[in-house]
């Protein structure tokens, strides 16, 4: 990590400090003298996640100074806008106008050569699960297969209707953001096109833990925006389901129990219905 930072002060002329927090890529902060400004770096793991990101905030602001690959990563270089956290509960207000800055930005962000589109949905989990560990829930997602095989044609057929929207891939309390007194969303790296309702997902079990008065907020503030979210239960379902195997995923490389827990929950929420 220090090679690192020392190849990144060189290049940049910079004075970066290693921010602290639960993730594949790393993030820097400190003072350019070549940009002459403060700035914020992300090193990414993978090519597509530095293309994406870059791509997705070009067309949402001026943020980006520069991007170069470094070693066997990709360097992201933005304007530090000194984003600040959240720190007030979640009530109604905040979660309509969560919702207002979501439909926003699936509006704004349009489809760009080289997003990550999600084929064959159905062969690529089934491959994904059985890369699992033996765990409480591998043997789960594998009996919950069976409720969506007999219907697979019907959900993809629906799932391509309904996937006209670059979603931003990893909405959560943590990835809004006040930046300059205004809510925005930040971290774009898993953005790709989908149904944009599997942008609530995460947010409605994780952040909201399912209260339906946030999540009717919510909903109000995203409709002033788009009212194009509505999908089938089957479908719904699907997707939360997909969305728990992408969980279970990460918590497979990083341990975080409490983000696991998220993905029980949306299992538990299928096996009822």
């Amino acid at each position: 990590m220090l090679q690192i930072i020392d190849q990144l002060n060189q290049r940049l002329q910079a004075d970066l400090r290693l921010i602290n927090h639960k993730s594949l890529n790393n993030t820097f902060v400190g003072y350019s003298q070549l940009f002459q400004q403060s700035i914020f770096v992300k090193q990414f793991v993978k090519k597509q996640a530095y293309f994406t990101e870059k791509n997705v905030t070009n067309q949402l602001n001026d943020r980006v100074l520069t991007g170069f690959p470094l070693n066997d990563s990709f360097i992201l270089v933005l304007k530090d806008w000194s984003p600040k956290d959240i720190k007030q509960p979640i009530n109604s207000k905040l979660a309509f106008e969560m919702g207002v800055v979501l439909g926003d930005f699936h509006l704004k962000v349009q489809p760009f050569p080289g997003i990550k589109v999600v084929k064959n949905q159905f062969d690529n989990y089934l491959a994904e699960i059985n890369t699992f560990r033996e765990s409480s829930y591998k043997q789960r997602l594998k009996e919950l297969v069976n409720k969506f095989l007999p219907y697979k044609n019907e959900i993809q057929s629906e799932l391509s209707a309904h996937s006209n929207y670059v979603l931003h891939g990893d909405v959560g309390i943590r990835n809004y953001k006040y930046m300059f007194g205004k809510l925005m969303l930040i971290d774009f790296e898993k953005a790709r096109l989908g149904p944009v309702y599997q942008d609530f997902i995460k947010l409605f079990y994780q952040d909201f833990a399912m209260d339906d008065k946030l999540i009717q907020a919510f909903l109000k503030g995203y409709s002033t925006k788009n009212s194009d979210y509505q999908l089938s239960e089957l479908t719904r379902q699907y997707l939360i389901f997909t969305t728990a195997i992408g969980i279970f995923n990460y918590t497979e490389k990083i341990e975080d129990i409490a983000f696991r827990n998220i993905g029980e929950k949306m299992l538990e929420t299928i096996e009822k219905e």
